[in-house]
């Protein structure tokens, strides 16, 4: 079975869910709040004992659009509007 990743607006949380793959629509309680939260896109990845993966680099957690929303986010203030400049004195 495969785990799915979710997001819970509510409570702005993220939690993995272990589900088959018929269910992958559906969405899922959050673990915290019981409200329904959204799959997210998420990597894929794999174990196996037989094939040697290649040296890839570290995985980074992806950007997911409720990141762009952030105040914190440097990337949030790229993507907004310009501040309006005020007017100088004459």
């Amino acid at each position: 079975m495969p785990i799915y990743e979710y997001y819970c607006a509510s409570c702005k949380r993220e939690f993995e869910v272990l589900r088959p793959a018929s269910q992958s629509q559906d969405s899922a309680p959050c673990k915290t709040c019981g409200e329904p939260a959204k799959r997210q896109l998420s990597t894929f990845s794999f174990k196996s004992n037989t094939f040697t993966a290649p040296k890839l680099k570290p995985a980074t957690k992806p950007m997911r659009s409720y990141d762009l929303d952030s105040p914190a986010n440097p990337a949030a203030e790229t993507l907004a509007e310009p501040a309006a400049k005020p007017a100088s004195e004459p």
